[in-house]
């Protein structure tokens, strides 16, 4: 069985519950010598906001929601930039400046090559995922990835946006791939980058197809975990977290379940706070399977990865969330498990509600 471990730095989207509020991201864009940079890119980490800078190198991000989010600039020949953004009940005005990209002779591949092929599988299987609905994502612009390999290390990057289908949930997305890593030796995979989604045209029958399909990658998901934990209601939604016993994989869960105020406190009306010193076990069990089962038996890894369950650690010493399931610094959390399985052809926009699509 392989084990995967991700940190996850998802995770910015609104909650139908909060009223409507619209504040604003803006600011100039510059490079080293001070001047400004026109037709940069600046985008909020997987969402649907996103804008270039005009010719005195100036951007407005509108009708954005109090919370946490993660700001990219980026503009070829230049190193993209990202910054946290906190907005707390005003606006916010913040200004970057990008510096140059060194530029680096890339040994050329020509022609066909086996073991690009190959790199080429253990990427997309990877990245993209193998879900149905990674199956049915392709990567656009393949040709701008460039791999290389040592002693089963594989490593994957890119200088612009990989245009990416999805077509069984309906978008498009931009990824700003800074870097991607698989270990051959212990199957483990991690990589990092930001990206904005666009909805794709489609018919009633397809927009049909793709509200189902997007509720169904909804329930159950990281996204809706975090998003429950805020709201107080986890149980009711049908998540389900429990200790685990020992450190080991197979994992022994204690079968009672851990009250939802033991690992999370609301710091204010914007955050939650998530501490735990111990691993915790989240399971989406909407059917009630595991609860049915008394005692708890040890759970191995192909039985919690089939019951849509996670072994959850913080990997610092608290995680802070907002209303949106934002998580203001993205290595809060080292997953192993159903979640850490689901890829980019998984994810949804951080706009995305159920309740409106």
């Amino acid at each position: 069985m392989k084990y995967i471990f991700i940190f996850i730095f998802l995770l910015t989207a609104p909650i139908s519950i909060y009223a409507r509020q619209n504040f604003q991201i803006s600011g100039k864009v510059i490079n080293g010598k001070g001047e400004p940079i026109q037709s940069a890119t600046v985008f909020l980490d997987g969402s649907q906001k996103s804008t270039s800078t005009n010719t005195k190198g100036e951007y407005v991000l509108t009708g954005i929601q109090s919370g946490t989010y993660q700001l990219v600039v980026s503009m070829l020949g230049y190193q993209s930039q990202k910054e946290n953004v906190l907005v707390q009940q005003e606006s916010s005005i913040l200004n970057v400046t990008l510096k140059e990209k060194a530029i680096i002779l890339k040994e050329v591949l020509i022609g066909k090559n086996s073991s690009r092929e190959q790199f080429m599988k253990i990427f997309i299987k990877n990245f993209l995922g193998e879900s149905e609905n990674a199956r049915s994502c392709k990567i656009l612009n393949t040709n701008i990835i460039d791999f290389s390999s040592k002693n089963k290390l594989l490593e994957a990057i890119t200088d612009d946006f990989l245009i990416i289908e999805n077509k069984n949930l309906g978008y498009k997305i931009r990824y700003l791939l800074r870097n991607f890593l698989h270990n051959g030796n212990t199957e483990t995979t991690s990589y990092d980058g930001e990206c904005i989604f666009e909805d794709l045209p489609g018919s009633p029958a397809q927009q049909k197809k793709w509200k189902a399909n997007r509720l169904a990658a909804y329930q159950g998901s990281w996204m809706h975990y975090l998003r429950s934990l805020y709201q107080n209601n986890a149980e009711q939604q049908g998540f389900f977290t429990y200790k685990t016993i020992g450190s080991g994989i197979p994992a022994t869960v204690d079968q009672r379940p851990v009250l939802t105020q033991t690992f999370v406190q609301h710091a204010d009306s914007t955050f939650i706070l998530f501490r735990s010193k111990e691993r915790l076990y989240a399971v989406y069990d909407a059917d009630q399977f595991i609860r049915k089962k008394k005692p708890m038996k040890t759970l191995d890894m192909g039985d919690y990865l089939s019951r849509n369950g996670t072994i959850v650690k913080l990997f610092l010493d608290k995680a802070v969330i907002d209303g949106k399931g934002s998580i203001v610094d993205y290595r809060s959390f080292l997953l192993n498990g159903f979640w850490s399985g689901k890829r980019i052809g998984d994810q949804l926009p951080f706009e995305y509600l159920p309740a409106e699509n």
